[in-house]
């Protein structure tokens, strides 16, 4: 296993744009999303996902589901008396989304209050996660992790975060951002989105939001605009570059975009490509992703 992503999965109940009144039910969760798609993209075996679901109808649905992808859960723990945490998600006209979630019973939100369970994150040289799973563990828990991760880091292992910021699951926008920055610093791939700085920085510039993650972390950086440039900064070098992505495609839902793009870029950076080529693959795979309902495409949708 190369890659072990961390987070709290969903069982999705997503609107359809025709009949808003119906759902249809799909695995998520943003670093499931992620190790999904970089499961396909790279050979068999390469991805983990770590966490705790439960023992209900949906969680073994849940898990079956991330196992069918090619998802390695061996560290995919299982609460017996708990039960999967939910969201439902609304798309408008326009493919953006609004959610609601039940994360407050999650089986994961207090997995790590047993520093033992960290152990698992030693299975993989490369660890992946995000804001979420900030917000969703409980602080002892959440100490034990960060704690775990520095350690890590000082190993050798690499650390990519995601910043990815949703206000309805944090107790306020200060803990979040002060979460957010400490996990910044700790991350050796670091990939914000201009919203995020937005909101916990009051930035709205993308140039100003470079400069202020520059002033975080020595990590290679990955800005996404969501216009149609990203800001790409190499920890090697620290030379800051601008790369002009391809003109937007009309959005049918923009669920799991940048978690597609994520895991693009890191499959082809694994690969030993530039960062410009892994960005443009990263866009490539995002730009199909929003032309499709729900988080996961169809395999047979994937990018040649």
């Amino acid at each position: 296993m190369r890659y072990l992503a961390i987070g709290d999965p969903l069982v999705e109940f997503t609107s359809r744009r025709d009949e808003p009144s119906t759902f249809d039910r799909r695995a998520g969760g943003d670093t499931l999303n992620t190790a999904i798609y970089l499961a396909r993209l790279t050979k068999a075996g390469s991805v983990g996902y770590l966490s705790r679901v439960g023992n209900d109808l949906h969680s073994r649905w849940l898990s079956e589901t991330i196992a069918a992808e090619g998802v390695d859960v061996s560290a995919l723990a299982v609460d017996e008396n708990a039960r999967a945490s939910l969201s439902f998600i609304s798309t408008d006209a326009k493919g953006e989304r609004s959610f609601s979630y039940w994360r407050d019973q999650s089986p994961f939100r207090t997995y790590f209050d047993n520093a033992a369970h960290l152990a698992d994150l030693e299975k993989a040289p490369v660890l992946i996660f995000s804001a979420i799973i900030l917000a969703v563990l409980k602080p002892e828990g959440r100490a034990h992790f960060f704690k775990k991760l520095a350690v890590l880091k000082q190993q050798g292992t690499q650390i990519i975060f995601d910043t990815n910021y949703r206000p309805v699951l944090w107790e306020n926008v200060e803990i979040a951002c002060e979460l957010i920055t400490k996990a910044a610093k700790l991350a050796t791939v670091l990939l914000p989105s201009l919203d995020d700085i937005e909101a916990c920085f009051g930035i709205y510039s993308p140039v100003v939001a470079m400069q202020k993650l520059i002033s975080l972390s020595d990590a290679e950086i990955i800005l996404t605009t969501g216009g149609g440039n990203v800001f790409y900064r190499s920890a090697a070098s620290g030379e800051v570059e601008q790369y002009e992505l391809p003109e937007a495609v009309t959005a049918i839902d923009t669920t799991g975009a940048g978690d597609s793009f994520n895991a693009a870029f890191l499959a082809a950076r694994g690969d030993g490509l530039d960062a410009k080529t892994a960005i443009q693959q990263a866009a490539k795979l995002a730009a199909i992703v929003v032309l499709h309902p729900g988080a996961i495409i169809p395999t047979a949708a994937m990018p040649a």
